[in-house]
């Protein structure tokens, strides 16, 4: 079991689509890397954002419905948060695609009902990513996600689909041996 997720929180609304979270002008076939992606990170909503998360002061995206939407199925969102040092997301619904770019990539979401209302920029969240449980240590709030599932968390674990599933192939080579 991880150990648990604990960080400021950083609170965006509803419907932040995935060129707000990632503007065009940062996209580059040949920079997927989080470092050279993380002063993308909601660049146009809020420019200090990237610093400041790199900084520490925030680790957790907070968010209401339909994050990482708005159709496009880009991974760069996902590389630009974890590069601003973001070590979670947790929303009250994701888009499909930033859903699964996210479990794909390594990066840890939950969706959790009400979230968006029971936290405010800047307070600290402690969050039980195996439990779904998260933890607002500035008013006590104890909240339930929606866990995630056995697989998506072995996905997590290991750092991404790929690397899961060489694992699994090589499990597969030994038990057919």
């Amino acid at each position: 079991m991880p150990e648990p997720i604990r960080a400021g929180a950083y609170r965006v609304g509803d419907d932040v689509k995935a060129l707000e979270i990632m503007p065009t002008r940062f996209k580059s076939s040949s920079a997927l890397l989080d470092e050279e992606l993380a002063k993308a990170a909601f660049a146009d909503l809020d420019p200090s954002f990237s610093a400041r998360s790199l900084a520490g002061e925030y680790g957790i995206v907070v968010a209401g419905v339909n994050f990482g939407g708005g159709g496009k199925t880009v991974e760069g969102p996902v590389f630009a948060l974890r590069g601003a040092g973001v070590k979670l997301v947790i929303a009250e619904s994701f888009a499909r695609y930033f859903l699964r770019n996210a479990i794909n990539n390594g990066f840890p979401i939950l969706v959790c009902a009400g979230i968006a209302q029971a936290v405010q920029t800047g307070q600290q969240l402690s969050v039980d990513l195996g439990a779904a449980r998260i933890t607002n240590l500035a008013t006590g709030q104890v909240l339930q996600a929606t866990p995630l599932s056995s697989t998506a968390l072995e996905i997590l674990a290991v750092g991404g689909l790929v690397p899961y599933a060489r694992r699994k192939l090589a499990q597969r080579a030994v038990e057919a041996a």
